[in-house]
């Protein structure tokens, strides 16, 4: 599985002593780490890099604004990572196993970050930067179910290549169900053991499997749901 990117992410210019742009972002960053997104204010951040508040707002419109900017570079490391991933893949089962689990274990590792980028910032639509990197990640998606280098030798992978419109309806519904799925989880309404990777990846692969082949609909678990008891905490709803 594929390592998501180290954090703080750096900025596509180079950093220079004195850059309260980027001091202001990696300031975000470490609090995040540890912290929730309700704790951080211009004036938090602004004590953080030792500059005046009033300082803040000659780099950024707002704190939102901050927030999406860095909200964007995430996006755009998703794509490209949606990319990498599906150049690696045998099929295109084995890639979209791969990219929600890339979704899950950045929301277990990131939590504040990926509440960032997907649903705690207000008029994402209305920022060009943010909109153009979302629309990114979901066309990075839409060509994975696109995608004829893939074999088509497993019944699950043929059964996730749909042809003309479905291609962006099953796009948006892989889309909807990865941030659902990465959310529960890393909110703890999944009960996983969130520091044990191999527990993640397993009852992923299982929903996936669910979800590709269409038992869910049939009403056939496979095998290995049976096991996800072994998988999720034994006093807790599954």
């Amino acid at each position: 599985m594929n390592q998501p990117p180290s954090w703080p992410r750096p900025m596509a210019r180079p950093y220079h002593k004195g850059n309260v742009a980027e001091d202001l972002r990696l300031a975000t960053l470490r609090i995040l780490q540890n912290e929730r997104l309700e704790d951080l204010s211009v004036r938090r951040l602004t004590r953080e890099v030792r500059v005046a508040p009033a300082n803040f707002y000659n780099h950024y419109a707002s704190l939102n604004m901050l927030l999406v900017e860095i909200a964007a570079d995430c996006l755009d490391d998703f794509s490209d990572m949606i990319g990498h991933i599906a150049h690696r893949s045998a099929s295109r089962h084995d890639a979209l196993k791969r990219t929600v689990t890339h979704y899950v274990e950045f929301a277990c590792r990131h939590t504040q970050l990926y509440r960032m980028m997907f649903g705690y910032l207000t008029d994402t639509a209305q920022h060009p930067r943010y909109s153009r990197a979302a629309q990114r990640t979901f066309n990075r998606l839409r060509d994975l179910m696109e995608a004829e280098e893939f074999p088509c030798a497993e019944s699950a992978d043929c059964a996730t290549a749909p042809a003309g419109e479905g291609v962006a309806h099953t796009g948006y519904c892989i889309f909807a169900m990865s941030h659902g799925l990465a959310g529960m989880i890393a909110e703890g309404h999944i009960p996983l053991e969130q520091q044990r990777e191999d527990s993640i990846r397993t009852f992923v692969a299982q929903i996936l499997d669910l979800f590709t082949t269409n038992r869910l609909m049939q009403g056939h678990a496979p095998a290995g749901m049976l096991a996800a008891r072994d998988v999720a905490r034994p006093d807790g709803p599954c």
